[in-house]
């Protein structure tokens, strides 16, 4: 079976996945974690498996008001390597629509974002 990793050509599909920390208006601060796969649906699993552990970096914590009014999200984007060298890079594709995932409940549940 083909990993991304070893799916270095340009133009292949890539899945990134990721989880971020957002403060105030869904203003996306800096991200937490990410994962590239092969399919959506890899993508999806990783964010539902690692969003609920997830944990936000030690300086929210510090901040003025610590962590209020932080939150941490997921997401997944469709994308494409491109034939950058020395390695190939990843590309968002901007025809297709990403998806954000939030943790409700201990459940995820998932929207297309805007």
């Amino acid at each position: 079976m083909t990993t991304v990793h070893e799916l270095r050509q340009a133009g292949a599909v890539i899945w990134r996945a990721a989880i971020d920390l957002g403060i105030g208006d869904d203003d996306t601060v800096s991200g937490v974690a990410e994962s590239d796969h092969l399919t959506e649906d890899a993508a999806r699993n990783w964010v539902e498996r690692e969003l609920p552990r997830a944990e936000f970096p030690d300086w929210v914590a510090r901040r003025p008001h610590g962590v209020a009014g932080a939150f941490l999200y997921g997401s997944v984007t469709r994308g494409y390597l491109t034939a950058d060298e020395p390695e190939p890079s990843w590309e968002p594709d901007l025809d297709t629509p990403d998806w954000d995932a939030d943790l409700v409940d201990g459940t995820v549940r998932w929207r297309q974002s805007d």
